[in-house]
């Protein structure tokens, strides 16, 4: 059965007999840094904030968030097939699927105590290739090209909530929550070589990339259970 047909089935299933339970929207706001991105997995560490990003316009209502600063994210991501590129316009979507894991730290017998939310992943990851929007630096030897949001609208993966423990144990999901990013991509300038094709070779030669980071927005609901 088509993964989406099934989610909206089990909305459907869950939402009735939560009608006790009140849904609640969110907005949670991170960043991201990669720990490792090669040019067939990535792996990327998120720390939580409240304060939201600019270029994201929360329609949650209300917004009830679960993040804080003791939150730490970790998303593994690996390509489930080849690069599509946009020859015209030079952007490159490359599948992915992958996990995160959000964990807090701390006593679990408090109110802030540690838990964990894992849940499967499944997106693209959206580059802008094109030359003249790239930023260079001739003398650090590095290129520097968006993805995400700046390139495309709309969000760059789906979290399905497989698990929830300690102190998110109560939270449900109530379908997939939506991955959003906004962020660049460090790459090195080989000298004397064309920036388009510096930019392409680089983006599929692990050692040509240097570091990336990120602004994410995980939006979504959820209910609380009973205990």
């Amino acid at each position: 059965m088509n993964r989406k047909l099934l989610t909206l089935i089990v909305v459907v299933s869950i939402a009735c007999p939560a009608m006790g339970a009140k849904v609640k929207s969110f907005c949670e706001y991170g960043t991201g840094v990669a720990l490792e991105l090669s040019g067939e997995a990535g792996l990327w560490q998120q720390t939580w904030r409240g304060k939201a990003w600019e270029w994201w316009d929360c329609e949650a209502a209300p917004n009830v968030g679960f993040l804080s600063n003791n939150v730490v994210g970790l998303l593994q991501t690996w390509h489930t097939g080849p690069p599509d590129i946009d020859w015209t316009l030079m952007v490159v979507h490359i599948p992915l699927a992958g996990q995160l894991t959000l964990t807090a730290f701390g006593d679990m017998s408090s109110e802030d105590g540690a838990g964990q939310i894992t849940g499967d992943f499944e997106g693209v990851f959206v580059a802008d290739g094109l030359a003249a929007h790239a930023v260079v630096d001739e003398e650090a030897g590095t290129i520097t090209i968006p993805f995400g949001a700046a390139v495309e609208p709309g969000p760059d993966g789906l979290i399905y909530v497989t698990e929830t423990t300690g102190k998110f144990k109560s939270i449900q999901a109530v379908g997939p929550w939506e991955w959003h990013v906004n962020g660049t991509v460090t790459l090195a300038r080989i000298e004397g070589m064309d920036l388009q094709l510096n930019i392409l070779a680089a983006l599929s030669t692990p050692a040509l990339i240097l570091g990336a980071r990120e602004e994410i927005v995980l939006a979504g609901s959820y209910y609380r259970s009973s205990p």
